[in-house]
């Protein structure tokens, strides 16, 4: 059990480099994974957007992320977190599948280089 809030005071203390995008991949779909199952980080999350725009004076931060908005404009912060994390996942996913085209296009790539080199040794020593 201690080991699990060790993991929930880790994850809590990365939301505010989860909202500004500086976590890796790797961290960024554990961070997701664990505040989808875990209802204190979640909570935490939740008053983490509260304190940040529920209680500003100013609009700027709204403007900013017109993404959100609605969820912004209606003080719905649980709304807010679902589809930050629901954006998360897609993000996680797309560059995931990004990655494995790339290395699989990679391969392809060099493999042609490879038989190219070979084909051209053959065609000049025999």
């Amino acid at each position: 059990m201690e080991a699990f809030m060790d993991n929930c005071k880790e994850i809590q203390s990365r939301i505010e480099s989860f909202e500004h995008g500086n976590l890796s991949l790797k961290d960024e779909e554990a961070f997701t994974n664990h505040i989808l199952n875990c209802a204190d980080c979640r909570e935490e999350m939740e008053i983490y957007y509260i304190i940040l725009y529920g209680l500003e004076d100013d609009n700027e931060k709204r403007t900013e992320n017109s993404r959100y908005s609605a969820y912004l404009d209606a003080f719905d912060f649980t709304g807010l977190v679902e589809q930050k994390l629901k954006d998360s996942e897609a993000k996680c996913l797309f560059l995931r599948q990004w990655t494995h085209f790339t290395r699989v296009r990679y391969i392809f790539v060099s493999t042609v280089m490879v038989l190219t080199a070979l084909l051209l040794i053959i065609i000049k020593f025999f």
